[in-house]
């Protein structure tokens, strides 16, 4: 088997324990408006073009036979770089050709047994901080098989497994995952069904009966929850994640992951326009933890804020 994936991270410290590599798989069925890697929704690749980069040498032009480049003058020493992604036939000419790395392809196809000889590359550094490895996305349930199939070959090298996944897709596919996975990062967005279909375009019900097939199957699960002002940063939301932190044993506990903008610019360079939040300060991230102090009835579950 292949899966397409945007990007490998080794020396990771922020998806899991310890150090650890970070495995980013392509393709999502959701469509956050404050998405962080909108790169990843594709299912397939995709051209990436970094504007500030282009010194308008017209080697792309040149070598693109479908017109995806059109590079026209606008005033002395001054240029025009029109990408047409729609186009992009995705043979890699215009990349080789660019000098300044302006242009790349996003999507990269692995076998499992690639992966895991990039993942065994910091085995030391796992062993030495009691990390290991993550898959990531994009959404990995969408590839299930692939993802299970890698998860088993790690865990026969006695490597940790942490999977961070949206819960949005079928059980069939979740409890392939959870058989081969040490520790759980489940995303959660929005708490009302509304709020699902409006700001993540997708329904809580298969996202609920994940969340439950995780407690059921006693894997351990951090509750990962982005908060975007305007959004979510609400009573509603807040009292439902000490419900489920109160309802699930095997959440032990809730992260709470500030809104940052750094979408915007990825969502420029593939041709994705993405909708802008308040970028909140230090003062209204405080006041969060405030409320869980004072209102949470976690049960001795700790609800942090990651930076």
């Amino acid at each position: 088997m292949e899966a397409l994936l945007v990007d490998i991270q080794r020396g990771s410290l922020h998806d899991g324990p310890g150090v650890r590599t970070t495995f980013f798989f392509k393709g999502c069925p959701l469509r956050c408006r404050w998405c962080h890697n909108p790169e990843s929704q594709n299912p397939g690749k995709q051209l990436s073009f970094h504007r500030e980069k282009c010194v308008g040498c017209g080697r792309c032009e040149t070598a693109c036979h479908s017109n995806v480049h059109w590079l026209t003058k606008t005033g002395t020493e001054q240029f025009r770089h029109q990408v047409y992604f729609e186009h992009c036939q995705f043979c890699g000419k215009c990349v080789e050709q660019c000098p300044v790395k302006a242009l790349k392809i996003i999507g990269t196809p692995y076998t499992e047994e690639e992966l895991l000889k990039i993942a065994l590359l910091d085995r030391a550094f796992y062993e030495h901080s009691g990390g290991g490895i993550t898959l990531s996305g994009g959404e990995v349930l969408q590839q299930a098989d692939f993802a299970a199939s890698f998860l088993s070959l790690c865990r026969e090298e006695d490597l940790h497994t942490c999977v961070e996944t949206s819960g949005f897709g079928t059980t069939d596919a979740m409890e392939k995952l959870l058989q081969e996975t040490d520790l759980l990062y489940f995303d959660w967005k929005v708490s009302t069904e509304e709020d699902a279909k409006k700001w993540i375009g997708g329904s809580l019900v298969p996202i609920l009966n994940n969340l439950a097939l995780a407690d059921k199957k006693g894997v351990r699960t951090v509750l990962r929850c982005p908060i975007i002002p305007g959004v979510n940063d609400n009573t509603v939301h807040f009292q439902t994640i000490c419900d489920l932190l109160g309802r699930y044993p095997s959440i032990e506990q809730a992260q709470l992951l500030p809104y940052h903008s750094f979408g915007i610019s990825k969502g420029g360079n593939i041709g994705q326009l993405q909708q802008e939040f308040p970028v909140p300060g230090e003062e209204e991230k405080k006041n969060w933890i405030s409320w869980f102090e004072q209102n949470g009835k976690e049960e001795g579950k700790r609800v942090v804020l990651e930076h």
